[in-house]
């Protein structure tokens, strides 16, 4: 059995099953008493997420290949609703740094954060790599605005066109064209230049969150753990800033997988750009949502 449950402890509330995303436990009645099982239909679904261990008030459950010392005590955060929208009104994405070095002992809280992070399987598939060393983010840079460069030259090319836009499909394409490659055009000409890097924006350090190809939410996997970095950062005085420019050079590049050591089974999803701030900001700008509203009624009325 992966979920063992001691019975002698057990009293046999139910709660478990109830949080179980599976329902692998289940109450049944034994001689007018409650008990707690583990389905035998649904034993092999369990995601190994940990909720029946960390809910159970008799602290009777365990499961295989969950540690004991691995949970601790829940502690209330003691963080107001006004100071966390507070902390997500003044991030902002930074795109001027410091040349500053940040110290690995801050790069490593910042990971802690990204730790921390839920998944959407319970999996611990999520990985960070942080790239801080000048040399190396300088070649990295050579492969990404080479990469870069060619697809400027082959959107260039009818054919070359066409297959890009099968591949990546009409949306993806759309906005590569209409968007990404806009800017991109200058980019490459004031990076061959040596004006500026405006895709790695000189930052001192590269964090980037990979993922196996296969893991059903790789991707947003790495998007949550790239919002808890990012938002620790924040607290402790790095700016950051995402950059979706960067993870396809880092799965299709052969040069900068092996830079990496990125295992074939997996791609990088997500990116972020980390430094001091060369900048103050002296205000912050509103932030609004293109619609919020309620659906009260079939007829799709709503309140605001």
């Amino acid at each position: 059995m992966i979920v063992n449950i001691d019975q002698n402890q057990c009293a046999g509330c139910g709660i478990c099953g109830d949080i179980c995303p599976r329902h692998i436990l289940e109450t049944i009645i034994q001689n007018d008493e409650k008990n707690i099982i583990v389905s035998p239909e649904r034993s092999h679904l369990c995601l190994k997420c940990g909720h029946c261990v960390a809910v159970c008030p008799s602290s009777c459950i365990m499961v295989d290949g969950l540690k004991s010392e691995e949970f601790f005590p829940f502690r209330e955060s003691g963080i107001h609703s006004d100071q966390l929208v507070s902390l997500f009104s003044q991030r902002r994405s930074i795109r001027r740094y410091k040349n500053k070095r940040i110290s690995r002992n801050i790069i490593h809280q910042i990971v802690e954060a990204a730790q921390r992070s839920p998944t959407g399987t319970a999996s611990k598939s999520t990985g960070v790599i942080v790239v801080d060393n000048p040399q190396i983010l300088a070649i990295f840079s050579d492969h990404v605005y080479k990469l870069y460069e060619d697809l400027e030259k082959n959107l260039k090319n009818p054919i070359a066109r066409f297959i890009i836009k099968r591949k990546i499909g009409p949306k993806m394409f759309r906005t590569l064209q209409d968007f990404v490659m806009l800017g991109m055009q200058w980019y490459i000409h004031w990076y061959k230049q040596g004006k500026s890097n405006e895709i790695l924006r000189d930052c001192p350090a590269l964090m980037l969150f990979h993922s196996p190809i296969f893991e059903p939410m790789s991707a947003g996997n790495c998007l949550v753990s790239a919002f808890h970095s990012i938002m620790m950062a924040q607290v402790l005085g790095i700016g950051t800033c995402f950059n979706d420019l960067i993870p396809p050079a880092c799965n299709m590049v052969p040069e900068i997988r092996n830079l990496l050591d990125l295992p074939e089974d997996r791609e990088v999803y997500a990116s972020i750009t980390m430094g001091y701030s060369k900048y103050r900001f002296k205000q912050m700008p509103q932030r609004k949502l293109a619609e919020f509203r309620y659906i009260d009624s079939f007829g799709g009325g709503s309140n605001r």
